[in-house]
C-alpha cells in the first residue's frame, strides 16, 4: 500500500510543472472624477435637474491618428465608463477606463459631457509583461494627478 501512496504523491507532484503557473496580469488604467458646479452641486446625481445625462456622455480613443467611439457590447461597462454612488460621501462619481493603446506614448481619451461640452485626457502609462498602469494624468494639459503622491486616482472637476 505504501509504494501505491508514493507512487501516486510523485505522479501527482510531477504533474504539476513551472509552465502550468501562469503569470498574473494587472490592468489598471482606471479614473475617477466626481463633477460639481462652482456651488457645489452634484453634476453626475441623476436627481440633479442639471446633471449630466448618462446616454449622452461619450468616450473617444485617439489611436494612431484617429479618433474612435469607444464600445463593446461584450464588456460589463461597454462604453468604459460607470457612474456610481460613493459611499463614504454620497456623492456620485464617473469611473472611467483610460485609453492605453501601446501605439501611443501618452494615450488620449476624449470625454464628451453632451453635445457642447469635452474634455481631454492624457495619461502617462507605465508598462511591463505583466502589468500596465498609469502614473500621470492631465486634464485639458494641467497636470492633475501622479502615482507618486500616493493617493488614489480621483480628481473632483468644477464646470
Amino acid at each position: 500500500m505504501k509504494p501505491l501512496i508514493t507512487f501516486l504523491i510523485i505522479a501527482l507532484l510531477s504533474s504539476c510543472s513551472s509552465d502550468d503557473i501562469k503569470e498574473q496580469f494587472n490592468l489598471d488604467v482606471g479614473f475617477e472624477f466626481s463633477i460639481k458646479d462652482s456651488e457645489g452641486n452634484d453634476l453626475l446625481n441623476p436627481q440633479n435637474p442639471n446633471s449630466f445625462n448618462e446616454p449622452d456622455i461619450k468616450l473617444f480613443y485617439l489611436v494612431n491618428g484617429e479618433v474612435n467611439e469607444v464600445y463593446d457590447g461584450n464588456m460589463d461597462y461597454p462604453r468604459n465608463f460607470v457612474i456610481h454612488e460613493y459611499p463614504p460621501t454620497s456623492e456620485y462619481r464617473i469611473g472611467v477606463f483610460l485609453n492605453h493603446a501601446e501605439t501611443e506614448e501618452l494615450p488620449i481619451t476624449y470625454i464628451k459631457w453632451n453635445e457642447t461640452d469635452t474634455d481631454t485626457l492624457k495619461c502617462e502609462i507605465y508598462r511591463t509583461n505583466s502589468l500596465t498602469k498609469i502614473t500621470k494624468l492631465w486634464l485639458n494639459d494641467v497636470q492633475i494627478w501622479t502615482s507618486s503622491d500616493n493617493t488614489e486616482p480621483y480628481f473632483e472637476l468644477i464646470k
